[in-house]
């Protein structure tokens, strides 16, 4: 925004407060229709085959996974003492008006599951999926009525309400027989995710009022700048969260990290406009001369940061999955408002500000450390050359170790739950294969042959805990697969109790594996080997694609990870051209560039070095780290002479010393507000805000220590050739 516009604008404050006014109304007026419910499956996008293929498994096929209730007794179960407490309390519970059945092991203790007249088993082919081998644990199956979920503002709410009452009445039940319930399933995976995000946000709100008050407390000082500040930050945030209502973006409990980017970036921009209005006034200048001096030395710097942090978080849009795309776009979104609102209602409410001269309390030893470290370049660029060198065979060693079941602190009740499920049972982590018959028709022996075949093949790699499928059936009625073929025939699937290992139309059948704890690389790698033997024996059936939530997320976290590394990349080389083009050389493109990679290098190293791995999280900063930390280089970079001359190192040494102070409070500003993500219970968050705090200060490094160093060896050299 050129100078003379933003004092055009200043001319007629009541159109200026009247237009913001009206945005912050319509956003207020559509905040109803933001969606705040959590879910699990928000993470992919409805255009993924793969989620598709998945969703339309869960239509054909009745899931078992949705909520399951583990209790645990010292006792064994079958030994029939507890057998009375467990139908009292499945009486009990079953009459909750959000619970429409309960099922699972209480059938085979009231014998309902031994009614199937048309199947006669002698054990039930199901039995050992909800008893323990040692019996010490049993699983309760709860369908939950979602249509109670109309009654409360929010889906999740609802899901938090339901699952804290079956939680506290089992409890309350069991605490006095000294029997254990977890809550795991999908429902119980969303509950926490839904707990998550209210907890993240109930301490991120104070903690980052926290940090402003202490970062204006020390440095500003200044009750009106403080206040217009603070007032830009809250019409920044209303204004995105306005966005995000009427767009009807998605959120997840990553989108709770979102408010405190925008106040965080806002506060540290802004202040490069009150320190250079500072600074003005203690030379002398009135109020008025002292804010058009600042607006013209920082209105360039300003605005392309501004456009290089856009273009950072805009490069989040080309993540697969929608919340991130979200969050991309709301922060971008909110640095043109704070761009646009600091050089107009900032400026305007800064009329209003006492201008005594008062000391700026900043970091100016910085400049004597920059100093300090000049005097020794060729030690500072070998070094930074071998730990650069460390740090790229460190970095090439870093894998993809993402699990989303594992992003949950060790003692929240989602990841307890699920150690439980492990330790009794399979585990989890599930994955299926729809087996087909090539005609379409009903599944006869060539199906039922291969769904032998292929269990035996599954049931051999190391991976596999357990397969079940609809041959367990066969088995365990002792027909023989024409007899079986004829009560499939005769029966429908309901009436065979097998909807969640056939079709309606009978034309497939499931195979479902449970799988050892994977990471996204191995499942991956899982998959590619089971593909590689069905390339060999399933020519005469058709077979599915693996079809698992689990799954699911490792081509997501992959395919993530690989388009956040191109982003970075393609951020990278638009830094270096437009620096190039701001200072009509090369070799300053060069500078920021490596001002930029390294610090982004050398962290991803210290990450793998601490056992740190590629995550959905940690993909995140390499896509919007870059936009952030390179608002410090513009600054420095566009206060240094592209030409150098005799009096280069003065002019060096005057622009730093503006700069050099201002950037050190940006970046324990970033930092601090960054930090608060280390509250939050949710690891992708704490991941990401871990990573970015150490971006942010390792850029500041190289912004102090190197650049002082590079810009008096490779420029201001050319001067003394």
């Amino acid at each position: 925004m050129h100078i003379q516009t933003v004092w055009k604008i200043q001319r007629y404050p009541i159109v200026l407060l009247v237009a913001i006014a009206f945005l912050l109304l319509l956003s207020l007026l559509g905040l109803h229709r933001l969606n705040l419910d959590v879910d699990f499956s928000d993470y992919f996008s409805p255009e993924d085959p793969r989620f598709i293929a998945f969703n339309n498994m869960s239509d054909n096929f009745e899931r078992h996974d949705q909520l399951w209730l583990l209790l645990e007794s010292k006792q064994d179960w079958r030994d029939g003492e507890l057998n009375h407490s467990l139908l009292a309390f499945v009486s009990q519970i079953d009459k909750q008006s959000d619970i429409i059945s309960v099922q699972g092991y209480n059938q085979f203790v009231q014998g309902s599951a031994q009614a199937n007249k048309i199947l006669p088993y002698k054990k039930h082919p199901r039995l050992d999926s909800v008893l323990s081998n040692d019996g010490h644990a049993i699983l309760l199956q709860f369908q939950l009525d979602e249509s109670k979920a109309s009654q409360f503002k929010t889906r999740s709410l609802w899901l938090i309400d339901t699952l804290d009452n079956i939680k506290l009445q089992s409890q309350q039940f069991w605490q006095p027989l000294k029997v254990e319930s977890y809550l795991n399933g999908t429902h119980a995976l969303n509950w926490q995710y839904a707990k998550v995000l209210r907890h993240d946000l109930t301490w991120f709100a104070p903690s980052l009022l926290l940090v402003i008050f202490v970062m204006a407390a020390l440095f500003i000082r200044q009750k009106v700048w403080i206040a217009a500040l603070c007032l830009n930050s809250l019409i920044a945030l209303v204004l995105t969260l306005g966005v995000a209502a009427w767009l009807k973006l998605t959120l997840a409990a990553i989108s709770a990290f979102v408010p405190v980017i925008i106040v965080t970036l806002a506060l540290a921009y802004a202040s490069h406009l009150y320190f250079g209005w500072r600074r003005a006034v203690n030379n002398g200048l009135s109020n008025e001369l002292a804010l058009t001096e600042t607006v013209r030395v920082n209105q360039a710097p300003l605005f392309y940061s501004t456009i290089t942090t856009i273009f950072g978080f805009c490069l989040l849009t080309f993540s697969p999955s929608p919340p991130i795309q979200s969050f991309g776009l709301l922060v971008a979104f909110a640095v043109l408002c704070n761009y646009l609102l600091s050089l107009t209602t900032l400026i305007y409410f800064a009329k209003f500000s006492v201008t005594k001269p008062q000391p700026i309390r900043l970091f100016t030893t910085v400049i004597g450390l920059a100093k300090y470290n000049v005097k020794r370049p060729n030690s500072v660029m070998l070094g930074i050359v071998l730990i650069s060198i460390a740090a790229t065979f460190s970095v090439s060693k870093l894998t993809l170790n993402d699990d989303p079941l594992s992003y949950f602190n060790e003692d929240n009740p989602f990841t307890v739950s699920s150690q439980k499920m492990r330790q009794y049972f399979a585990g989890i982590n599930l994955q299926h294969y729809v087996v087909a018959s090539v005609s379409g028709e009903q599944v006869d022996r060539t199906e039922l042959s291969f769904i032998y075949k292929f269990a035996r093949f599954l049931k051999a790699q190391t991976e596999v805990n357990k397969v079940q499928h609809l041959g367990d059936w066969v088995r365990s009625t002792g027909l023989g697969q024409s007899q079986f073929h004829q009560l499939l025939a005769n029966n429908s699937v309901t009436e065979l109790h097998l909807q969640s290992e056939l079709s309606a139309n009978k034309s497939a059948a499931l195979v479902t594996l449970y799988l050892k704890p994977m990471t996204a690389m191995e499942l991956v790698a899982f998959e590619k080997k089971v593909n590689y033997w069905l390339e060999q024996n399933a020519s005469q059936v058709t077979v599915s694609p693996p079809l698992g939530s689990n799954l699911l997320f490792a081509h997501l976290s992959i395919d993530n990870a690989n388009n956040m590394l191109s982003s970075f990349g393609v951020a990278l080389i638009a830094l270096a051209v437009l620096l190039s083009i701001l200072k009509r050389s090369l070799l300053f493109g060069f500078m920021g560039l490596l001002l930029n990679f390294l610090p982004l290098l050398w962290v991803f190293a210290l990450w793998q070095l601490n056992g740190g791995f590629i995550s959905l999280g940690t993909a995140v900063v390499l896509g919007m780290m870059l936009g952030v930390i390179v608002d410090d280089t513009l600054h420095l970079m566009l206060k240094l002479p592209s030409e150098p001359s005799k009096d280069s190192i003065a002019l060096m040494w005057q622009g730093l010393s503006k700069v050099l102070p201002v950037i050190s409070f940006t970046t324990l500003t970033i930092a601090l507000g960054f930090s608060i993500g280390l509250l939050s219970d949710f690891a992708p968050i704490a991941q990401l805000s871990l990573l970015s705090c150490l971006v942010v200060l390792f850029a500041w490094g190289f912004d102090v220590l190197m650049l002082p160093v590079l810009y008096q060896r490779w420029v201001l050299r050319r001067s003394n050739a």
